[in-house]
């Protein structure tokens, strides 16, 4: 039968590391690659749970999934985030699509956001359909810092069963990560001189709109709403970081 080694990049990640073990146990083999910064238990957590642990400096992510994947010992990889969980019928379709030995070097993998304790559905960003099952001698992520993707050739048929992004630890930590994002974007425009967004109000208004009816988000009750309401502000709210911006720099000239 073909064997498997899940591999987890991970910083810091004391909290939700064991769920995303847990789901994994269903493998041959689970390598672990700590980021050297990381200032908690992530290592020990990592080791006690019978994973292969590799400690490195951090090199991007592309790289960091790729010394993981250097570190297994079985022909097929699939890759986790330490935030995700493999579900039950994924974890039993994985073993059985490897034991058929395919012919294709890698699989796409759906990825369902959880927000607010459910796993969403709709709406939009909320699923994804990455590669991340891939024949280690045959296929590799890019080198890329960030945005990296597997290479490989060929078809890349998706499988039914998903995998379960738990992103945000809570709504204070979608805040958090909000506030940090809309403020890299706005400086990310300001830098390349763009201006701000025409009619931020009504693109926000349609944006909710469409996330939420047209993308049918509210099918996913409350949390499937909220989201859509708070991936909509993120333009609004990165314009208004925008335009302060710009304020700043026109006193400054001013002065």
């Amino acid at each position: 039968m073909a064997r498997l080694s899940v591999t987890i990049i991970a910083k810091d990640e004391e909290d939700r590391l064991p769920a995303a073990l847990a789901s994994a146990a269903f493998a041959d083999e689970i390598v672990v690659v700590v980021d050297a910064a990381s200032a908690d238990r992530t290592e020990d957590i990592a080791r006690a749970a019978g994973a292969r642990v590799v400690v490195r400096a951090w090199g991007g992510f592309g790289t960091q999934k790729n010394a993981g994947a250097e570190a297994a010992s079985h022909p097929w990889v699939l890759n986790l985030d330490a935030d995700e969980v493999v579900t039950p019928p994924l974890a039993a379709e994985i073993r059985e699509t490897i034991s058929r030995d395919p012919a294709v070097a890698a699989f796409r993998v759906p990825i369902h956001l959880e927000f607010l304790g459910r796993a969403l559905r709709f709406g939009r960003h909320t699923v994804a359909t990455p590669v991340r099952l891939y024949r280690r001698n045959r296929a590799r992520f890019s080198g890329d810092a960030v945005h990296e993707r597997v290479l490989h050739e060929g078809p890349a048929p998706r499988l039914r069963g998903h995998v379960v992004h738990r992103s945000y630890r809570d709504l204070a930590h979608y805040l958090e990560k909000f506030d940090r994002y809309t403020t890299l974007g706005a400086a990310a425009r300001f830098a390349d001189g763009k201006p701000p967004s025409r009619f931020p109000v009504l693109r926000f208004a349609f944006d909710v709109f469409d996330r939420a009816c047209l993308h049918l988000g509210f099918l996913d009750g409350v949390p499937g709403f909220t989201f859509a309401v708070l991936s909509a502000g993120n333009t609004y709210f990165r314009n208004r970081k925008l335009e302060e911006r710009l304020g700043r720099g026109a006193e400054g000239g001013a002065a």
